[in-house]
């Protein structure tokens, strides 16, 4: 029975993904008032997390939650009806330009492509419905939806006041391109083997659920960018960029004449250069003491307990890898670095004294299972200054704990596994964003950057 499910989620529900364009392009802008947008957007960036209040922009990564979104498939041999809640859009911050393209005048044309690795969503689900109108299909829990190498292109309204010498850029709109498209959904079926056989045919149902959440997403976006990009334009005199053709007065035409060459940039030029870095690091985090790393000591009220934790040790750290695409790109006179790095199978230890009434000595082991980190650095084209501008913890896997010697206080063991798996995550977060961010960024402040 199980087999045959499976095959017919497999024969049934096939879809294709779309094609990921070749190449990027070096600069991105095609004149200099798109180069300014392309600095705005950039300066952008660490703003996303916290958005524009003043301009009615919400925060975009994390962008959410957003509420409830109903879908519903109706195929030959699919019906299916389902809906998604809670629903977080990450990584939208990790963007990179590819492309911006700007003209005024007679030929007026405003038009973008971005880049990313991994465009994610997350959040509740609930579906039911029925294969072959004979296999039912149910299920709800937490889902997760993931594209990769995916891109945004689009286009826009653009007009040149002559009076004010201003332009502005009106119905902004966008889609979106992926090479891949990977669901996880949580219990379909129920929680037991068949959840297991299902959730790896999962990726047929797939685009409802992304086509639904995205029909929310896209107008939100287009706004927000769509405002970004005239609040970068709104305090630019036109003029004083470019001067127009004196046989042509309103005639502005900001595309270079003829065009000049622009070199093709791809997604993963920067993957042997942070290979190298990561080769680099892992001697360095063993030279500076952090593999193994302490763990501070703590005490930790369990209610009806209390646990003294000592001797702590994170073992694991020195062996932190490229774990995705990384990619360079320069901007003005800075070269960026894009870049997607984790840590697997961390090892834990700690002694502990655990009181209720009477003490017994405990020790604690066990492991994380992957730590995966986003990260963007710069370097002025002098090599002079470099920074890590971002270092974020987007996935902190499970904390697998084993907990020996609590005898009698054995009642303690939930509240404790689920105390010290806290614990771990301030205290390993911590590490990563400080420790290890600052031993990376002088790491890369002492090694070459390949030639950009």
């Amino acid at each position: 029975m199980k087999g045959l499910v499976a095959l017919f989620f497999v024969a049934l529900l096939g879809t294709g993904s779309p094609q990921v364009l070749e190449g990027c392009f070096d600069p991105p802008g095609d004149g200099p008032l798109a180069d300014i947008i392309v600095d705005g957007l950039e300066a952008a960036r660490p703003i996303m997390s916290e958005g524009v209040p003043e301009l009615g922009i919400p925060p975009l990564d994390p962008f959410g939650p957003i509420p409830l979104i109903e879908f519903h498939i109706d195929v030959p041999q699919l019906r299916m009806d389902g809906y998604v809640d809670q629903t977080l859009v990450k990584n939208l911050a990790q963007y990179i330009i590819c492309s911006v393209n700007v003209s005024l005048g007679i030929t007026q044309k405003f038009a973008f492509e971005f880049r990313l690795d991994n465009f994610r969503m997350e959040g509740k689900y609930a579906v039911d419905g029925l294969i072959a109108s004979l296999f039912p299909v149910f299920g709800d829990g937490d889902f997760s939806l993931d594209t990769y190498t995916t891109g945004f292109s689009g286009g826009a309204k653009i007009s040149y006041n002559v009076l004010t010498d201003h332009a502005s850029i009106k119905d902004l709109t966008f889609d979106i391109f992926f090479q891949s498209l990977n669901l996880e959904l949580e219990c379909i079926l129920g929680c037991g083997d068949m959840a297991d056989l299902i959730n790896s045919v999962t990726d047929d149902i797939a685009p409802a659920i992304f086509d639904a959440v995205w029909g929310v997403l896209q107008p939100a976006l287009a706004h927000a960018l769509e405002t970004a990009i005239n609040e970068i334009l709104k305090d630019i005199n036109i003029s004083d960029i470019i001067s127009p053709p004196s046989e042509a007065p309103f005639q502005l035409l900001l595309s270079p004449s003829p065009p000049s060459p622009r070199n093709t940039r791809d997604l993963g030029n920067a993957n042997e250069f942070v290979d190298l870095v990561m080769n680099l690091m892992s001697d360095a985090v063993v030279a500076a003491g952090l593999d193994p790393a302490p763990l501070p000591d703590a005490s930790l009220d369990l209610g009806l307990g209390i646990a003294d934790l000592y001797e702590g040790q994170l073992g694991g750290l020195s062996t932190m890898y490229r774990s995705g695409t990384c990619t360079l790109d320069k901007v003005a006179s800075w070269v960026f670095l894009y870049a997607n790095l984790a840590v697997d199978n961390l090892q834990i230890y700690y002694r502990a004294n655990v009181t209720s009434g009477s003490t017994s000595l405990a020790t604690i082991g066990g492991t994380v299972e992957v730590i995966s980190v986003y990260m963007v650095a710069r370097q002025d084209i002098y090599g002079l200054i470099t920074d890590i501008d971002q270092f974020v913890i987007t996935d902190f896997g499970r904390i697998n704990l084993d907990i020996d010697g609590l005898g009698v206080l054995g009642f303690l063991l939930e509240p404790l596994t689920e105390a010290v798996a806290n614990l771990l995550r301030d205290d390993i977060s911590n590490l990563l964003e400080n420790e290890i961010k600052n031993l990376l960024q002088d790491i890369l402040g002492e090694t070459p950057w390949p030639a950009f």
